[in-house]
């Protein structure tokens, strides 16, 4: 019994000393600073602008480096900022251009009014720019481009990834745009870019379909492209897909719009509104072959924005949808790209109060903190007004006149939220601004994080008069509280390798005494182990789309 009692003590002081010196994960509430205007004294700022579009990007190596795309809509300027103080002050820098594309870098002379910008980064530092252009002369019509940085943004290689044909009427513009790109971490040589191919006007008898999803690859780092190919014969939504390539499998998300309802003046009640289907389509063959799984399926939802977690091997998408009768965000995660997770609700105001929140974005700290952000309608003091029975909020529709920027995160894969912190500093007054106005012309914020941060954009009204119109891009900076971590010293590990090889000894030797009817030089069988490997993601076989 002296033995045993012994080797508890020991057990317990080494269990306590491990309490005390392990490290401790983040922990605590999250900081927001104060809400800084990436433009705030640019030298060519003028009284009436509209930045829109805006994405957000943390340097890989060097977390104290930011960058921020944007279009500045009124001139149709391409936009590019960095920060050197993670986000506490902004310079303007040379934005990617390649004549006569980059003339316009926004909306062009055809709808659909949108607009969208998106960076990404190469295992090898080089930055990655794509967004729309419109040559003037081509008739309203949009092409993608890719601007590419070896140097952080201090010179830029532009390419045009898919022109549009000349339209020599506004019904014939061909509208290529919403583009995102994806570098295949393990071959940088490898990036994706896909888009949305519309167009303004839709004849039932030759173009059924309002919006096709494109994508192309390119084999030299972006340098140049192959040509462009249809993703799958599916309707957009209102978004282009979003690569993401996992152990050389590109994964592309994105929303098949639903069907339209019959038309007709029947006098029977109108059918349920379809839904909406949120897809990702896997090919582990470079496009040449896709295969989908169902993500989630809702009435008025918007694109699945995915993001790729290394530490926990897992994906993760957020999205807006109303199924419950106002817009909320919700949340899943899947493992594999096939299988995915119940959807849950991120934002936490109360249920029934018809307050829309829509445009989530996400991102993922090198440590596994998710970080999600989104444009929230809980803080006007002029809400819109209460819709009719049978009614639902849509992106469009009671959206209200003030917005905020609300951020939740989750630091155990996505199984638990912090409560809902609001970003901005001031609310977005949106009856200014292109978001009204018969404009309509609603771009997502941005969210990028770092082991202790998430910095979060937007397109921000506070310069706003009723004659200037001004939008601009905000920042601001959530901080996490980290727990520090007490430095275990030489002492210390001796005395700790003493008291576990002390207990070990008298366990052993506890053991052999007591064993029945064997001697201690009797042989023993042991079993070798080792670590177990993180799961591999499933081999995908090529089949119908």
């Amino acid at each position: 019994m002296k033995l045993v009692r012994l080797g508890l003590a020991a057990a317990a002081v080494v269990l306590l000393l491990t309490a005390v010196w392990t490290p401790e994960r983040e922990r605590g509430p999250a900081t927001v600073g104060h809400s800084v205007l990436v433009d705030e004294f640019g030298p060519d700022r003028p009284f009436v602008r509209s930045h829109e579009a805006p994405d957000i990007l943390v340097d890989r190596e060097n977390p104290d480096v930011v960058y921020v795309s944007s279009v500045e809509l009124t001139t149709g300027a391409c936009r590019f900022f960095v920060s050197l103080d993670r986000g506490l002050s902004w310079r303007a820098e040379n934005a990617p251009r390649i004549d006569p594309w980059t003339q316009n870098c926004a909306m062009g002379s055809a709808s659909p009014q949108n607009v969208r910008t998106d960076l990404a980064q190469g295992p090898d530092g080089t930055l990655y720019y794509a967004f729309q252009g419109n040559d003037p002369e081509a008739g309203g019509t949009r092409s993608v481009l890719l601007g590419r940085s070896p140097d952080g943004g201090r010179s830029w290689e532009t390419v045009v990834v898919e022109a549009g044909p000349r339209a020599e009427e506004r019904a014939q513009a061909e509208l290529n745009f919403q583009a995102h790109v994806a570098v295949d971490p393990d071959r940088p040589s490898i990036v994706y870019v896909m888009w949305r191919r519309a167009y303004p006007v839709v004849d039932p008898a030759v173009r059924p379909r309002r919006s096709r999803p494109y994508f192309a690859v390119s084999h030299d780092g972006g340098a140049s492209f192959e040509p462009a190919t249809e993703l799958l014969d599916v309707d957009l939504g209102a978004d282009g897909p979003r690569p993401v390539v996992v152990d050389g499998t590109v994964y592309a998300f994105f929303l098949q719009a639903a069907p339209p309802l019959p038309a007709g003046d029947s006098p029977a009640p109108s059918p349920s509104p379809p839904l909406a289907r949120l897809f990702v389509a896997a090919s582990s063959d470079r496009g040449r072959t896709w295969v989908r799984s169902e993500i989630a399926a809702a009435r008025e939802a918007s694109d699945p924005v995915p993001v790729w977690d290394d530490e926990t091997a897992a994906f993760h998408v957020v999205w807006h949808d109303n199924r419950k009768e106002e817009l909320d965000i919700w949340y899943s995660s899947s493992p594999d790209g096939v299988s995915w997770s119940a959807p849950r609700q991120l934002n936490d105001d109360p249920s029934g109060t018809r307050v829309g929140q829509h445009y989530p974005q996400i991102s993922v700290s090198a440590g596994g903190r998710i970080d999600v952000a989104w444009y929230d309608w809980r803080d006007d003091p002029f809400p819109a007004p209460a819709v009719g029975a049978g009614n639902v909020l849509g992106l469009f529709t009671n959206r209200g006149k003030v917005a905020s920027v609300y951020l939740t995160s989750s630091r155990d894969g996505g199984r638990s939220w912090s409560p809902n912190v609001r970003v901005n500093d001031q609310l977005i007054d949106r009856t200014v601004g292109t978001w009204a106005n018969n404009y309509d012309v609603l771009a997502p914020p941005a969210v990028a994080s770092t082991a202790t941060q998430a910095l979060v954009t937007w397109s921000d009204t506070r310069h706003a008069t009723g004659l200037s119109q001004t939008q601009d891009i905000a920042t601001a900076t959530v901080t996490f509280e980290r727990a520090t971590s007490a430095r275990v010293t030489g002492l210390q590990a001796t005395l700790v390798g003493v008291l576990i090889g002390s207990g070990v000894a008298m366990w052993v030797a506890l053991w052999i005494v007591r064993r029945p009817g064997r001697s201690a030089a009797a042989p023993g069988r042991g079993r070798g182990g080792g670590g177990r490997k993180p799961a591999a993601l499933p081999t995908l076989t090529p089949g119908p789309n």
